[in-house]
């Protein structure tokens, strides 16, 4: 069974990096997240599809890495470097290496076998689409050769793995000089889940100052991570309150208060 997310927005994706910060990205995929579940000893294939929205040709190079999140929820690609609950050995692309015109666009072929002897639970590894820069360039003559990615995540559950997990702590911060609420949720399980929920900030005097959607985030299995809520307005110097329902996949929700305070 296979779950595909199209990519509405390439670009604003958490799973999506450019090797440099002067470079551009010329291209897209699609879907940017893949899901499936099966046994162990299966085997399935499915595609991506990338167009080249650049004026000029363009050559991709495509491969399975690893990657991970760090605890403030930044993701990180770290190749072939081992890491928990990895499916990267386990797929197989193809093309590997190919040419795109402008505007065109071309399939690229997936195979997911999986162990006959893995444990039940959660992997996950990417699909990653890389730029080759053209060394017979000016630029690249003078050393300024610019290369983009975007990696595609791809999630395999095996067999059937309860979704177990927590929500540790509520606690205001700033990040790019804006406030935010950091929610810090903890999977204590053997599979991924997704967030999902509302946070409600009340004042001293317990109205209701505003309320704010959890965004989408993965979190993977027997990790913690922040998951950070812009709010809708600046909380002025003050106590508040804020309280979260969050929706991890469970039949029950998880529920947490906090006193929080607003800072000059």
């Amino acid at each position: 069974m296979r779950k595909n997310v199209p990519a509405g927005l390439i670009g604003v994706i958490c799973l999506v990096m450019s090797s440099s910060l002067f470079g551009q990205i010329y291209f897209g995929i699609t879907p940017i997240r893949a899901e499936h579940s099966g046994k162990p000893g299966e085997s399935f294939t499915d595609i991506f599809q990338i167009r080249n929205s650049a004026s000029h040709p363009i050559r991709i190079k495509v491969y399975a890495e690893n990657w991970t999140i760090q605890p403030d929820g930044v993701p990180a690609f770290i190749g072939t470097e081992p890491t928990s609950y990895s499916c990267r050995d386990w797929i197989k692309v193809n093309p590997q290496d190919f040419r795109l015109m402008p505007e065109e666009i071309k399939s690229v072929r997936y195979t997911v076998t999986i162990p006959s002897d893995v444990p039940a639970a959660g992997y996950h590894a990417s699909v990653s689409f890389e730029t080759v820069p053209d060394t017979t360039t000016p630029k690249a003559a003078s050393g300024m050769v610019f290369t983009g990615k975007i990696a595609a995540a791809v999630y395999v559950k095996v067999g059937q793995v309860p979704i177990e997990g927590d929500l540790l702590d509520i606690k205001l911060a700033k990040k790019d000089n804006a406030q935010v609420l950091i929610l810090v949720v903890k999977n204590t399980g053997k599979t991924h889940f997704r967030t999902k929920g509302r946070i409600e900030v009340y004042d001293s005097n317990n109205k209701k100052i505003m309320a704010l959607e959890v965004p989408d985030e993965v979190v993977l299995p027997e990790s913690e991570r922040e998951v950070s809520c812009p709010l809708s307005k600046t909380l002025e110097p003050g106590a508040y309150r804020a309280v979260c329902r969050l929706d991890i996949g469970r039949v029950e929700i998880l529920e947490l208060e906090k006193a929080i305070k607003g800072e000059q």
